[in-house]
């Protein structure tokens, strides 16, 4: 058995160093070794040692440093020993903002407030996948799972239970210190660390990129956020039973005492707030930041209380959605963003099945961590601080309008090389790109968008129904694209997709 587990650790390190060592990260030349690790782990199955590959749960070393309700925080943790690379993901599952709010999510939501239930190990898909297959880069990667049990997008710094909710919030205090617990495990030794996570997770990872990069000076830290990049737009509608999405991040950041990055919170000193949404505090993160987001994203729409789509209105404000969305990237060096209605993905089984110009996920994230490696560039360079404090004193919005003041930056140095004046790198590797972003319009014209179905029928919708649910006329659909209702209804998907799709360009 021993004999079996060392042969695996060395096609473990095997493959590294090959990655390590390409420049290519397209290349299709690894499946007869994901083949042979492949049956290794199924060989592993069959003799009972699949426990052992399983998330261990470890709470923190420091005691006082705790879930809402004070029970211990920690994490879940599957070494790889011969690996240096490590992934640390921060759990989602939104926050809450005044006595009400924590004592909903209390009754409705306590397993994201406490770690009284959580058990001895966990497994997750996606990127903390230890299958090859459904993982292909990261499936030896040492990998640590943290859970979402501090309602404070990983921000808070709040040791103190407050009066009003008898709730504390350390998220920024939990993240620091898994980090330190995790130095003498390894981490101290590693060369990469990305530092990811989803929704509120991916939240997390810019509000906390910066400290855990100070605290990794000799680690190459990167952030990858999933559906954690939120608009701070005015609402669709009003929701009387609840407060507009910029109304609770201002309440939220005082019960929290929430930490943003020190740079942002200089160019919002009377609304540090605001640097909860990425497009602000994107332009202050030293660090290089991978942003995966559906340009659609579920969670953006129910915050801004949209509802279920069926006037013309509303299919106009999601469509003004969308765009917005696109021109928030603008500045954005890595980014991947789908034309779908969807949230979250990383550790999602079918994770690699979304693409953008036949480029899935995982390889454009590839392209990007290779790009540390090829001397090509390390991702994003954050503007000068002056610079950017005069583009919010303008009203402009820095991560927009950034491209075109550092182009002039640039061209007015005089020989002197300053901080944030380097172009941007998209290219990183030759033959893959990290900068994917959908410019179809349409929801779901993407052919790899995961399926929706009907809320109320549970169904798969097909792209009829779907757009019909959108309140649209699908007679003037017919009109405008020269055929009659009867083709239309009996048109194949794929082939509707296409006449729409190629209209909308």
């Amino acid at each position: 058995m021993a004999v079996l587990l060392l042969l695996l650790l060395a096609v473990g390190l095997r493959a590294e160093q090959q990655e390590s060592s390409s420049s290519n990260l397209v290349t299709q030349d690894a499946n007869s070794t994901l083949s042979t690790i492949q049956r290794l782990i199924q060989i592993l199955q069959r003799c009972g040692i699949e426990e052992t590959r399983a998330l261990k749960r470890v709470f923190l070393s420091t005691p006082n440093i705790t879930c809402n309700d004070g029970s211990p925080a920690g994490f879940y943790l599957r070494r790889s020993h011969g690996s240096r690379r490590w992934i640390v993901f921060l759990e989602g599952g939104w926050y809450c903002y005044d006595q009400r709010s924590c004592h909903s999510r209390w009754q409705r939501l306590r397993h994201l407030m406490t770690s009284r239930h959580w058990p001895e190990t966990r497994s997750v898909g996606g990127i903390l996948s230890m299958n090859p297959e459904d993982n292909q880069f990261w499936w030896n990667a040492n990998h640590v799972l943290v859970p979402y049990c501090t309602s404070d997008s990983w921000s808070g710094t709040r040791v103190q239970p407050t009066a009003e909710t008898r709730f504390s919030f350390m998220g920024a205090l939990v993240v620091r210190q898994v980090v330190q617990d995790l130095l003498p495990l390894g981490l101290g030794n590693a060369s990469l660390l990305l530092l990811a996570g989803s929704s509120a997770g991916g939240t997390g990872v810019m509000v906390n990129l910066n400290p855990v990069a100070a605290l990794l000076p000799h680690v190459s830290v990167r952030g990858v956020s999933d559906s954690g990049w939120f608009l701070d737009r005015a609402p669709y509608s009003q929701d009387g039973q609840a407060l507009a999405p910029l109304d609770a991040v201002k309440k939220g950041i005082q019960l929290w005492q929430g930490q943003v990055p020190s740079e942002c919170r200089t160019l919002y000193p009377l609304e540090p707030w605001r640097c909860y949404f990425g497009y602000r505090a994107y332009p202050t993160l030293t660090a290089p930041l991978f942003v995966f987001q559906w340009l659609f994203d579920e969670a953006q729409m129910t915050a801004d209380n949209v509802g279920a789509p069926v006037t013309k209105q509303q299919w106009d404000y999601i469509h003004q959605m969308g765009d917005s969305l696109r021109g928030s990237f603008c500045n954005v060096t890595a980014v991947f963003a789908p034309s779908c209605i969807s949230h979250s993905v990383l550790t999602k089984k079918d994770w690699q099945s979304v693409k953008i110009d036949e480029v899935s996920l995982p390889q454009a994230l590839r392209c990007w961590e290779m790009s540390a490696h090829s001397g090509t560039g390390l991702g994003q360079t954050p503007l000068p601080l002056k610079l950017a404090r005069n583009l919010v004193r303008s009203g402009t919005s820095p991560t927009v309008e950034a491209p075109q003041r550092r182009r002039k930056t640039t061209g007015n140095n005089k020989g002197k090389k300053k901080k944030g004046t380097r172009p941007r790198q998209r290219r990183a590797v030759e033959g893959c790109t990290h900068h994917l972003i959908e410019h179809c319009s349409w929801p779901q014209c993407n052919h790899s968008c995961p399926r929706l179905t009907n809320p109320f029928t549970g169904q798969e919708m097909d792209f009829i129904e779907l757009l019909k649910s959108f309140g649209l006329d699908m007679m003037s659909v017919a009109n405008a694209l020269g055929i009659d209702m009867h083709t239309l209804n009996n048109m194949d998907h794929e082939e509707l997709l296409n006449l729409l799709t190629q209209r909308a360009n």
